[in-house]
């Protein structure tokens, strides 16, 4: 069970908001292997679909070299023109393979955590003190368990690497001795086959380790998130705390409850009031509730707009001021009448319905 600096153990999952903060400050769930995979498949791809022109390319270049070599003049003068443009013949040859592994390696990571900037990540990550001494941070690297487990899979990855070259060169083991006495198109042909060979298995080993660790990254975080219970209390507290929010959250609610209560009016039998201050609508429906229900009351201003209502859709208005007092100190919306009530309110249904049956 994982636990905090005071030792207090997290039982909780982590809420929403510590999940955003936590990728503000670039603390996602991420599997360096994934990326590795990607680099190899799409980086492989790559290699194969440009590395014949890039071969063509250099060879040519190459070609150049040797064949101008006596005519070109090394001086102290045009010696550094000469190395920069070396190196900037090859970058220009080998761009397309860089930017094939970047987009490869871009993609690997954008698929795990999408594309979100991490904005507290230089601002609240930046530790001065740990830049000029490293040694805590040294420390809590070699002393935590998420180092250790990353230790022993990069041992893993090391040994499986090594069995697998170890398996593909012993296969050819015969060939590869007797590989100078070939000629030379059969030496590059027999290299490029092994090589597609480690490629391949080297490929699907390490994704299914990406596969594995994938999963145990999510595992990790989801661990690492966890709150405890006083984490949650305070942070509910935090929350539901804010003057604001408050405000915002009864506000809300508020205008919620009164829409809702301006909408069931239209099915009130009849509305009773004060006859200005107090207004309740009731509703008596034998198939949903053994007794009349109020389904609207307000006062003052929410009263005149319940007697509005109900003008609109032609609800009898009674005035009765003692019940209509009662029902609005002592019942809540859709909330059943008490018994004492039963009588008074039998009454006030009774001359409604005897006033429609006339009507």
């Amino acid at each position: 069970m994982a636990e905090n600096k005071e030792g207090q153990e997290k039982t909780e999952d982590a809420s929403a908001k510590r999940l955003n903060e936590a990728r503000q400050r670039g603390q996602v769930s991420k599997s360096q292997d994934v990326t590795i995979v990607s680099v190899l498949v799409i980086g492989g791809f790559g290699l194969f679909a440009l590395g014949g022109t890039t071969i063509d390319g250099i060879e040519d270049f190459m070609k150049y070299m040797f064949r101008n070599a006596p005519t070109i003049d090394l001086t102290d003068r045009n010696s550094m023109k000469q190395i920069t443009d070396i190196i900037w013949v090859l970058f220009k040859l080998l761009i397309p393979l860089l930017l094939f592994t970047f987009a490869a390696a871009f993609i690997g990571e954008v698929s795990q955590v999408k594309l979100k900037f991490a904005t507290k990540k230089f601002t609240e990550g930046l530790n001065f003190k740990q830049i000029f001494n490293p040694l805590p941070g040294i420390k809590r690297i070699f002393a935590s368990g998420k180092s250790f487990v990353e230790l022993i899979k990069s041992f893993m990855k090391l040994i499986l690497l090594g069995l697998i070259t170890w398996t593909v060169l012993s296969k050819y083991h015969v060939e590869v001795l007797t590989l100078l006495e070939k000629p030379f198109q059969e030496i590059g042909a027999f290299m490029v086959k092994v090589s597609l060979e480690l490629y391949v298995k080297v490929t699907l080993a390490f994704a299914l380790i990406a596969v594995g660790d994938f999963f145990y990254q999510r595992y990790r975080f989801a661990e690492d998130m966890k709150m405890t219970k006083q984490e949650t209390k305070e942070e509910t507290k935090q929350m539901m705390g804010d003057p604001k929010v408050k405000a915002r959250f009864r506000s809300l609610m508020t205008g919620r409850i009164r829409s809702l209560m301006m909408k069931n009016i239209k099915k009130a039998d009849v509305v009773i009031t004060n006859p200005t201050h107090f207004a309740v609508a009731l509703q008596y429906d034998p198939s949903k509730s053994n007794a009349p229900f109020v389904i609207a009351k307000g006062a003052d201003f929410m009263a005149a707009k319940i007697r509005e209502q109900a003008g609109t859709y032609d609800i009898p208005i009674v005035e009765n001021p003692p019940l209509a007092r009662t029902i609005f100190y002592n019942v809540r919306v859709n909330q059943e009448i008490p018994e004492e009530l039963f009588k008074a309110v039998a009454e006030i249904l009774a001359y409604v319905y005897n006033l429609r049956k006339k009507n």
